[in-house]
Parts: C-alpha cells; structure tokens; sequence
C-alpha cells in the first residue's frame, strides 16, 4: 500500500539525539512492517517514522539490529511523541488507528 494525500498514518516520533537508537528503531520498522511503505521524514531534532493504518517495532527485532538484548521499553526515551494511538507489551509497540474516518 502506497500511502497518498488521504492514507491516515502512524508511528513514532523519534529524538534525533541518540542516532544509533533512532537508526535501530527505523531498521527495525522496516523489518517488522514488510509490506508496508515506511516514509522517514528527518527534520534533524528529530524523526517523523510513518506507515499507513499500523506501524510495529518488536523487541527481537530491535534486538537483532542492535546486536544486543533490548527491553522494550528502552524506546521510550527516544519518543518525543506519535500518530495514532500506542499499544506496549513487552514484546511489541504497535500504532494503530482506532476509527477509519
């Protein structure tokens, strides 16, 4: 899906501070949202991750990108905010739509 003018989207806003979290959580998107398109806006403060309807970063795969162990919660720090609405586990954030209109 190819988000246009109308696509609601969601996701993170990233703290620009840490590079090597925010490069991580990005990858990590981009692996657990595979048949999403993923718009990345850099205003270089921080970073706008977007994906139409749904976007999931999950701890394993935020893991393996790093190379290391993670908790889940070691994102919140990086977050200065978000689209949608957010869902935590410890194994999973995911931004959702709660409506379509």
């Amino acid at each position: 899906m190819t988000p246009d003018a109308t696509t609601k989207m969601v996701g993170p806003v990233i703290r620009g501070a840490d590079a090597e979290m925010a490069e991580a959580i990005i990858e990590a998107i981009e692996i657990d949202n595979p048949d999403k398109e993923i718009v990345v806006d850099d205003r270089r403060g921080y970073i706008r991750v977007s994906c139409p309807g749904e976007c999931r970063i999950t701890r394993q795969t935020l893991s393996e990108v790093l190379d290391h162990d993670v908790d889940i919660s070691e994102i919140e720090p990086a977050l200065s905010a978000f689209a949608g609405r957010i869902r935590m586990t410890d194994d999973a954030i995911v931004w959702y739509l709660e409506r379509e209109d």
